[in-house]
């Protein structure tokens, strides 16, 4: 298993895990539990970057 397929494997199962909580938590179907997923993630990533600028321009 290469280093990708860590990460693929990775996101997958958290992938899985928030949709099924999230559906159980708010009765909905997964298409919605998908789409809060994604937003979730948009925010993380967006969070990073922001973590990731804050830390170069402190050099």
């Amino acid at each position: 298993m290469s280093l990708d397929d860590g990460d693929e494997l990775a996101y997958l199962w958290t992938k899985v895990k928030f949709v099924q909580k999230y559906m159980r938590k708010n009765n909905c179907t997964f298409e919605v539990a998908e789409r809060e997923f994604h937003s979730w993630i948009e925010g993380l990533m967006d969070s990073r970057i922001e973590q990731a600028n804050r830390m170069l321009n402190l050099r």
